[in-house]
């Protein structure tokens, strides 16, 4: 495990943002056995800042306390990441209503920038598939934060504080397992399902672009929903 060494001040906020992104990402494996003095090796910081964003992590249920001087990245269960999507899904759903709603034509042109993105890879990939050949990993990756991005801009655009610290918090353990999901199916082969769900980013989009806000919401909570049934197909 490598992270990033640390400086300047308000190192407490560093390690917590550094530790956190390490979890998101999946650096920090949940379960992961880890402990204050090892942390802030890496980090290359004293064990006083790390204390202090572990008690963070600990709020936010990412850390747990196994003993009283060890600690665990947090493990989700089934019912808890069944539970997680709902709350994701229904609070996407808000973000694509005050989306229509706020949404300037130069961010609607950003989304459409991002899916035209997705859509090139994915025709690499079909190339791929229709010759024979093996998937470029590069082009799946492509189409994963393209499609990442798009949410994200869609989410910036619906400008609400409280709304994205909380999606923030339900999508904690999120990204890596959608990464190695949606690249193990797109391997497979996309079902009609999963290709269905892709073209839903293009009528959520022009949703957008209509300032149509319970047809964007609708839309958006019903492409979320759909999509964690198999924790994403093309999706991010």
């Amino acid at each position: 495990m490598t992270l990033p060494e640390l400086s300047s001040q308000s190192l407490a906020d560093q390690a917590y943002r550094a530790l956190r992104a390490a979890i998101v990402k999946g650096d920090l494996p949940w379960g992961e056995k880890i402990t204050e003095r090892g942390l802030a090796a890496s980090l290359g910081v004293s064990a006083t800042p790390v204390r202090e964003a572990l008690r963070r992590l600990e709020q936010e249920q990412l850390v747990e306390r196994t003993g009283l001087r060890s600690l665990r990245v947090a493990t989700v269960s089934p019912e808890e990441r069944t539970e997680s999507a709902a709350i994701e899904a229904a609070l996407e759903g808000v973000a694509a209503g005050f989306a229509a709603r706020k949404a300037t034509t130069e961010q609607l042109d950003r989304m459409a920038q991002l899916l035209d993105t997705a859509d090139s890879a994915a025709d690499v990939l079909r190339a791929d598939r229709d010759a024979g050949r093996e998937l470029d990993p590069g082009a799946v990756e492509r189409i994963f934060n393209a499609v990442r991005d798009f949410h994200t801009a869609v989410e910036a655009t619906a400008a609400n504080a409280q709304l994205l610290r909380t999606l923030e918090q339900v999508r904690a353990f999120s990204r890596s397992e959608r990464l190695r999901i949606a690249s193990a199916q797109l391997t497979a082969g996309s079902t009609p399902g999963q290709v269905q769900r892709y073209g839903q980013h293009r009528q959520i989009l022009n949703a957008l672009r209509e300032r149509d806000a319970d047809l964007a919401e609708e839309l958006a909570r019903t492409h979320a929903a759909s999509a964690a049934g198999d924790l994403v197909g093309w999706d991010a």
